[in-house]
């Protein structure tokens, strides 16, 4: 067996110490094998692995022993999933540092993940378009290509995820770049001038990274060949057209050496009679299936919890004869916290399904929908999933990924389930992030959430995080919850104390309650400045100090129109006289659709 060379077990021993911050408890001989085996008695470690990941997972398991007080070690695990990690949304406003690429890296190689999915729309440099991430914290080539060397030091790849037909309406905004749009968010097909946008930005790619696997997207392109390709064309064959433009795209990844995979559900939408992906009637035709370029399916899925669903959806990219790749969901787009309830909800029987039909790409996307609200890194707790799976199979426990957590983030499993509080349970509500953003006076929370129940919760929560009280991540979320917490009270006080023309209840919140409020969102906003600038470039954050000063400069008006009501200078308050409806509408739940005002 070949042995690693010096610098592969350097760099798997300093990527653990950069973790847990501790030097390991004995020197290694270490050399290559298929199976991942830890031997150790107390003296010199003897480790075989597969590659430099699974060796700084020797690594990390040695320490992790050490730090519980054991002097002997003795594991045999082998990778149930042969490609697997993280992937990381660098395109909804936050973009990841170089430096902090780098730690995710350290982590992601302690657990002995070999993956790196870096999801750019435009935040990456295709020279021939100036506008292409303009303002938007692209990365230059040398910063691609320093991360990408420094995860291939680690035995991790790092695959690039760019789009090729939708989600490009950050680009296609711009004048100079609006004959390359079909609508405002797709690409114009069967055009020339496309396909060498498209062949520029792969050329780009393909100078930054060494992998032969790029992600070519082409996901939710929902009214692609509707709007300008059919007034200049007229109607199309939808299927046929995606299936054209498919052949087009993977002939350019196929010049430069890259072999692509998509995103499956554009497929199974136009196979749906209402659009769907999930849509247990979908039908994709025989012939669509057969006309299909060598490409590989990726299924994401991170919203059911039934085994048989994901058995059902597996089965069917299995019927399109292309390799499947799995891309499950670390809930970080919901709002602020991490979703740690409907994380496991959802992970461990999609988990489990894959591993049933031998998936051999895995990788846990943390999108970062609306402003990407939530830190990535506090969602690391959420990762072992994924690697236990990859490394212990479908027999892997939550007790597996919790000691695994545990040692990875210094956080108790306590303070990581007190995160998922500020969420109602494991469904998708997201009246914490609601609360954040609401108005005072309009009553914009979806489905009239009861307020009572939900400050209990968040109290609960915030108690949780005194197992680790003095963590920076604690500090946040802690801050996090005080704001709800007031805010959620201070809106019953305002409506039962209007209700019972209660001046006096009311002049204390306008004098009291509402400064003390400001005084939360004042010092959430700079702890979460901090906590963005340690991970991110500055690009994006722009978005918060507009959203938190829309709402300490709306809570100073409603501030001075309850002190006019209650000294008699006006004899109502409009707002409050509007009956309470359900408030819930068509739409996503972002900041601008839900939570600020009936006119937008």
């Amino acid at each position: 067996m070949a042995a690693f060379t010096l610098a592969q077990l350097s760099a798997a021993q300093n990527a653990v110490q950069h973790v847990l911050h501790r030097p390991l408890p004995c020197g290694i001989s270490a050399s290559q094998a298929d199976a991942l085996s830890v031997s150790w008695d107390g003296g010199e470690a003897t480790v075989t692995a597969p590659d430099t990941a699974a060796l700084a997972r020797a690594c990390f398991l040695l320490t992790q022993a050490d730090m519980e007080g054991k002097k002997e070690l003795h594991i045999r695990q082998e990778r149930h999933i042969d490609s697997c990690g993280a992937f990381i949304d660098c395109s909804r406003g936050a973009v990841m540092t170089v430096e902090a690429c780098k730690r995710y890296l350290d982590h992601l190689a302690a657990l002995g993940l070999n993956l790196f999915v870096m999801y750019m729309e435009d935040t990456y440099t295709v020279p021939e378009y100036p506008y292409f991430g303009h303002l938007r914290g692209r990365y230059t080539p040398e910063e691609l290509k320093e991360i990408d060397a420094y995860a291939a030091s680690l035995g991790i790849e790092l695959l690039p995820q760019i789009q090729t037909l939708a989600h490009l309406g950050q680009f296609l905004q711009w004048r100079d770049d609006e004959h390359l749009k079909d609508t405002p968010y797709c690409l114009l097909a069967d055009e020339e001038e496309t396909y060498a946008f498209i062949e520029d930005e792969i050329r780009s790619i393909r100078s930054c990274v060494r992998t032969n696997r790029i992600h070519i997207g082409m996901d939710e392109a929902h009214n692609m060949g509707l709007m300008r390709y059919y007034a200049k064309h007229g109607p199309v064959d939808r299927f046929e057209l995606l299936k054209r433009h498919l052949k087009r795209v993977t002939d350019i990844c196929e010049k430069y050496h890259f072999h692509p995979m998509m995103w499956s559900d554009m497929f199974f939408r136009l196979g749906s009679k209402d659009n769907e992906y999930y849509d247990m009637d979908s039908h994709i035709p025989q012939s669509v299936i057969d006309g299909l370029p060598d490409v590989d399916m990726v299924y994401w899925d991170y919203y059911h919890m039934e085994p048989e669903w994901y058995e059902h959806m597996l089965c069917e990219h299995e019927r399109m004869g292309a390799n499947t790749v799995f891309a499950g969901g670390v809930w970080t787009w919901s709002g602020f916290l991490p979703q740690v309830e409907r994380n496991d909800a959802t992970m461990y029987p999609a988990l489990r399904a894959c591993a049933a039909h031998h998936i051999k790409t895995v990788m846990a996307t943390m999108w970062g929908d609306d402003g990407n609200e939530t830190d990535f890194f506090l969602a690391l707790s959420q990762i072992p999933i994924f690697s236990e799976f990859c490394w212990r199979g479908p027999e892997c426990t939550r007790a597996d990924v919790t000691h695994m957590a545990e040692t990875l983030t210094g956080l108790k499993e306590e303070t990581y389930a007190g995160f998922g509080h500020f969420y109602r349970d494991v469904s998708d509500d997201r009246t914490g992030k609601g609360l954040v953003y609401c108005d005072l006076l309009y009553h914009l929370l979806p489905g009239n959430p009861d307020l009572e129940a939900a400050i209990k919760r968040y109290r609960e929560g915030r108690e949780m995080l005194s197992a680790n009280a003095e963590h920076p991540q604690s500090v946040y979320a802690r801050a996090l919850f005080d704001v709800v917490i007031l805010k959620a009270q201070t809106m019953l006080k305002i409506r039962s104390a209007y209700a019972q023309k209660d001046l006096s209840a009311l002049r204390k919140v306008a004098q009291k309650d509402i400064p003390e409020l400001i005084g939360l969102y004042e010092k959430l906003q700079a702890i979460h400045r901090r906590q963005w600038l340690a991970s991110y470039k500055r690009n994006g954050w722009e978005l918060f100090p507009l959203r938190y000063g829309s709402v300490i400069g709306r809570a100073k008006d409603v501030a001075l129109a309850l002190s006019e009501y209650a000294d008699g200078k006006i004899d109502k308050i409009d707002e409050l006289e509007a009956p309470m409806l359900d408030p819930t509408r068509k739409g996503g739940m972002q900041y601008y659709e839900v939570y600020v005002s009936p006119k937008l």
